[in-house]
Parts: structure tokens; sequence; C-alpha cells
């Protein structure tokens, strides 16, 4: 069947693996985005654009902007995250709404209200937490109206290429310690990128619905990223020095969350674990742990 992609660039994160992993199980795909190497050049929040959109089989909206894009504006966070994720979302879904095209939409686990449980399923409340979190919900809205859609729910998405702040932790464990905020003693759950397009082409193969959490066994801590990156440099204690969040809550809500986002906060203040039930009853079966993902992401870092 032919899949129609909106990735960043057909050369993005999940994108890139995804484009990978269909086209190895012989898929014809089809990638959009607003520029770079890709199929379909032109911008989702273009109706007119979106329109003339081809027919699929499948369509796959798998990014979405987010704190660590390049393009991040410092003022008007919430129109800019609001422009690209719900109005592209809510174009695209116009366009193959009345067609038999199978829809599947990438989330974030920051969709579910941080309660602080031990665990989120697909039936915990949702509305996000932040302003990229809340744009992916209200895009959630029109997903919804699809007939037969599927919401994939991924935790923290890592692997090789995959930095953000274990960049850092990197640099300091070299020097023998890490500063974090917070205590760094509940769980937080990774899933390898790999997994996360596993798990969206056996959705796509047997035309799931619902909603589908994408998760790795055994999360870990802060404290225990710290231990595993340690290993993989051969450091056998590395200092951890844990700093208090107050004030680090404080000062990121006096810079308007740009210090550290809303959602990044209450991660560093909760657990964070999804149950997979659903995923694995459809067949998936995720390949990395959440250690084998630290100590991947630690490798490609020390490498560079």
């Amino acid at each position: 069947y032919t899949t129609l992609f909106r990735s960043t660039g057909a050369a993005g994160f999940l994108g890139k693996e995804c484009v990978r992993q269909f086209r190895e199980h012989a898929h014809e795909v089809l990638t959009i985005d607003k520029h770079g190497a890709v199929d379909l050049c032109g911008d989702l929040v273009d109706a007119g654009f979106t329109a003339v959109l081809p027919e699929v089989d499948v369509v796959v909206n798998c990014a979405a902007v987010q704190y660590v894009s390049s393009d991040l504006p410092f003022f008007f966070r919430e129109s800019w995250f609001w422009r690209n994720n719900v109005d592209s979302a809510r174009n695209l879904c116009t366009r193959y709404r009345d067609t038999a095209a199978h829809f599947i939409q990438v989330g974030s686990s920051m969709m579910y209200r941080q309660t602080g449980q031990a665990l989120y399923g697909i039936d915990s409340a949702m509305g996000g937490e932040g302003v990229y979190s809340r744009s992916k919900a209200a895009a959630q809205v029109f997903v919804e109206q699809m007939s037969g859609s599927a919401t994939v729910i991924p935790c923290i998405i890592g692997g090789e290429g995959r930095e953000g702040l274990f960049r850092g932790f990197v640099r300091m464990a070299k020097h023998g310690f890490v500063v974090f905020p917070g205590r760094g003693e509940h769980p937080i759950h990774m899933v390898h990128v790999a997994d996360v397009a596993s798990l969206i082409l056996r959705i796509a193969e047997i035309r799931a619905r619902g909603f589908y959490n994408a998760a790795a066994p055994e999360p870990l801590s802060i404290r225990q990223w710290v231990d595993e990156i340690g290993n993989i440099l051969g450091i056998s204690a590395v200092i951890k020095l844990p700093i208090p969040l107050l004030p680090v809550k404080w000062l990121s809500w006096l810079c308007g969350y740009r210090l550290l986002a809303r959602e990044q906060l209450l991660m560093l203040a909760l657990p964070h674990v999804l149950s997979i039930s659903e995923s694995l009853a459809i067949g998936w079966q995720p390949r990395f742990t959440n250690a084998e993902i630290v100590r991947d992401i630690a490798r490609h870092i020390d490498r560079g």
C-alpha cells in the first residue's frame, strides 16, 4: 500500500526511521514537509496545498514542532505551536476524512494529566500540561473525528542521534559528577525510536484503531541514567548532585518556561510510566530496554 508521511523533512528523528521500516517491508512511501529531501514539498497549514494531496492507503502524521525544534521562537510560542501542530493536523484530517485512508497520529505522553500516578494507561485523563502538549491534545480532537483512526502515544523517544539533556549529562560525567534538578529517584519511561516506528508499522499493517502507548521495559530514574552513562564511559562511580527543584520551577515560570518547559518540570517531579498492554496485545514487542536506550545515546554522544 501507499503511505503518506508527514515528517520533519523525511529525515526527522522518528520520521526517518518510520520511512526506513515501511520501505524495508516493501510499502510505497510518500514524504511531505515544508523543506528537505521530500517527495511533496509544502506547508500543511496551507489548506490549498493540503486539499490536493494524493490519495493514499495510510496517513502517518509522525512529527510536530516541539521544544527542541531549531526554529522555536522566543516569543509567541503558543501561537507557533498551535499553527504548526493543530492547524496542520486539522487540514490533514479534513483532506482525508471522507476517504478510505487509515489515519495514524503520533501524540505525546505529556498529553496525559500528570497526577503522579504509578501508571498511565490509555484511559487516563488527558488535556496537556504545557503549550506543546496542549497543542497535541487539541490536534487529537480532529484525529478522533477520523473513522478508524489510531494514535500512538510515546514517552521520551531515545536512540542514537537523540541527545537533549543527555549531552550535558555525558559532559559532566566525564568530570566525575552530574548535576540535575530534583531528587531523580522516580522512574521515567523512555522508548527507542526504532520501537516507536515498529509500532506504527504494526498498526498500519493491521489497520488497528484506538490508542497505543509506546514505552520500553524496565523504566529507570535519572540516578539510574547516570549510572548507565558512567558504565559506558568506564567511570565506576559518578557523583550525583541533585539541586532543589522549587527554585528551578520559579525561575522557569519567571522566564515564561523558557529555561525548562512545564512538561519537563513535571517529569522531573513525578513518576512517568506508561502501560503498554494494548500495544503488546496487537503483536508489538519493544526490542530495547530503558538501560539499552540510555547506553545507546551515551555511546553516540561520546563518539561525537
